[in-house]
């Protein structure tokens, strides 16, 4: 993207403009970045092992992703099959369960002030 004898002396000449050296250095970083993560970085990149590390990331993601899509997935059945045993009415030819409880008369009377 630049060419390294344009970045060099960019911000060593006297009076040269600090703001250019400054957006000149980080487009540098940039392209090295962009070297480091595509796996074609400079001389030092035969021997790094972060294009590997990188892969390997990624398909620990991934892997990570479908183990959270099955968990949700029976989350979901799970929730399923509780809803619709609640929203039944019971088995099918069966009367209600008797209840022992009896209903209690309550008098609530106003005291006149």
């Amino acid at each position: 993207m630049t060419d390294p004898s344009s970045t060099a002396g960019a911000g060593s000449a006297a009076g040269g403009d600090p703001m250019q050296a400054l957006l000149l250095g980080f487009a540098g970083q940039i392209d090295q970045l962009a070297g480091l993560i595509s796996g074609f970085g400079g001389p030092s990149m035969a021997s790094s092992p972060v294009p590997d590390l990188l892969g390997e990331l990624g398909t620990l993601v991934h892997q990570l992703g479908d183990l959270l899509a099955r968990i949700i997935a029976a989350a979901i059945a799970v929730l399923e099959a509780i809803a619709e045993m609640l929203r039944s009415d019971g088995p099918v030819g069966e009367a209600p369960p008797q209840t022992h409880f009896e209903p209690i008369v309550v008098n609530i009377a106003r005291a006149s002030s």
